[in-house]
């Protein structure tokens, strides 16, 4: 999650600013750089109330290449006040999850091609488990149907956590999306067990002859569109350039990211390419992330997955791929870190610089604010 907010540039990075510290709020940095962090910075409050309180700011860490850095948590941080250091400020740092939700919509393609393979698989469902077993699992290592159900249900596995949930649609060449995990909203669950029963309606024989038969065709341009428009309805606007630093809720943000797998090219003709590629640039704060297999249109799918492009080289390197881009989703989700501090001085303007160095990773930085402190009050630090 995006982080989503404008994150994927190096020079001009999405920001957030949190709400004002007192009448007087403080100016921030949007973006420090020193060596190969780069700070996204979320929000920034100041919770002094009744003369007692602190500052925090949440951020995003990434590298050169615009890659989250996970588990700066264990890194050194020291805090500078007006350029000099000293040991009377507090400053305390975890990792902040709550306000980094992501909301992971995996679209998944079930057109003909794919379709077609799951007639090879022997499944038997039993009510008993509520599971489905495959009898002849050792004949399908190149079947695609099933080497998509099971990469798809490690990556579940695998992504779906507190912080960040997932949805699973399906397209072929109907001209809307198709919720696999039905509910009333089709909305991202963390409910790992809900999504993985999803999966396996595909080794049911009348699921596929009740919902998929006969629409043999790929219509991937209209559905990276209706993918798009499902995960604007979760966030509840795409551009978040609108947004107004009063109207910010941090402790409940949400981020949307974009999952496509495909084996095919479009074929529907429903929406063409340029117009798809249009509307998703007017998204770009979503996160867009694709998995090619087969014959594919490698320059379009890196297009549309400006995140993040996968190819599986044959249905038994699926795994692999998608096993990566779930790394990938979990660094996200674990970039997020929040600071706590309270400066040694009392009154007026200070320039604050944070220097963050983890010597295990090689990785260091400066994050800057500017903050004001009322004049005249004597406040206690509640860290």
């Amino acid at each position: 999650m995006k982080t989503l907010i404008v994150f994927l540039n190096l020079a001009i990075i999405f920001i957030l600013l949190g709400c004002g510290r007192t009448d007087n709020p403080s100016s921030i940095k949007t973006t420090s750089k020193d060596n190969n962090i780069f700070f996204n910075i979320v929000s920034s409050t100041n919770t002094i109330k009744d003369q007692t309180g602190h500052f925090s700011i949440i951020y995003q860490a990434k590298d050169s290449s615009a890659k989250p850095i996970s588990g700066l948590e264990n890194a050194n941080y020291t805090i500078y006040e007006n350029n000099s250091k000293t040991s009377e400020s507090r400053i305390y740092v975890s990792k902040d999850q709550k306000s980094a939700s992501n909301n992971i919509l995996l679209l998944l393609d079930f057109s003909g091609s794919i379709i077609q393979d799951c007639d090879q698989i022997d499944a038997t469902y039993d009510p008993s488990t509520n599971q489905y077993i495959i009898n002849n699992e050792s004949s399908l290592e190149d079947n695609p149907c099933f080497k998509l159900i099971t990469s798809a249900k490690q990556f579940v596995d695998k992504t779906v956590t507190n912080s960040q949930k997932m949805a699973i649609y399906y397209f072929n060449s109907k001209r809307t999306i198709t919720a696999l995990v039905t509910s009333t909203t089709a909305s991202a669950t963390s409910d790992k067990i809900a999504l993985k029963s999803g999966l396996d309606q595909l080794y049911s024989i009348s699921f596929r002859k009740q919902n998929l038969q006969g629409y043999i065709s790929t219509n991937l341009y209209g559905a990276v569109v209706e993918s798009i428009k499902t995960a604007c309805e979760w966030v509840g606007v795409c551009d978040y350039d609108i947004y107004k630093p009063e109207n910010i809720n941090v402790d409940n943000f949400n981020f949307a990211s974009i999952v496509i797998f495909t084996d095919g090219v479009d074929q529907a003709g429903i929406v063409t390419e340029q117009e798809m590629l249009k509307f998703a640039s007017k998204h770009s704060s979503l996160y867009y992330y694709t998995i090619g297999l087969g014959n594919v249109n490698d320059r379009v799918l890196k297009q549309i997955g400006k995140d993040s492009y996968m190819k599986a080289s044959d249905t038994q390197s699926l795994d692999k791929e998608f096993d990566l881009l779930a790394d990938e989703l979990n660094s996200w989700a674990n970039s997020f870190y929040k600071i706590d501090y309270c400066p040694a001085t009392q009154e007026g303007e200070v320039n604050i610089k944070i220097r963050v160095i983890d010597e295990k990773k090689n990785l260091f930085g400066t994050l800057s604010e500017v903050i004001t402190l009322p004049n005249g009050i004597d406040f206690k630090c509640d860290i």
